[in-house]
């Protein structure tokens, strides 16, 4: 059996960024996105990282529309894993989730720039 690598040794495009929403002090939030689907948004303790991953349930095609299951933040989504594919419906992403497929999306935010006045 092979693990997968620690999340700071991922390919994923600045994954270090990522492992506070997996540390002590992060919380996780059950949006509700609709029938059919699991939701989990994990947010580091600090608010600069947030980790969304939307599971399809049903043998079904299902789309989700990943921002409004965030908490607000300016900085794009970043795919951290799983499968789908992604279009743009007036100007918000959509995934399109296959049957029993999900996808892993992050937002890190820049905190200095947050505070800078």
């Amino acid at each position: 059996m092979t693990l997968a690598p620690p999340l700071a040794q991922t390919a994923t495009p600045d994954g270090t960024r990522f492992a506070g929403a997996y540390a002590d002090g992060a919380v996780r939030h059950e949006p509700d996105a609709g029938p059919g689907l699991a939701v989990e948004v994990l947010v580091s303790a600090d608010g600069s990282a947030h980790v969304l991953t939307v599971t399809n349930l049903t043998s079904e095609v299902q789309e989700v529309l990943p921002e409004p299951l965030l908490p607000p933040g300016e900085g794009p989504l970043l795919f951290l894993g799983g499968a789908s594919t992604t279009a743009e419906r007036d100007g918000l992403l959509v995934a399109r989730l296959s049957p029993h497929g999900f996808v892993r999306l992050g937002r890190a935010l820049d905190t200095d720039q947050e505070h800078a006045s």
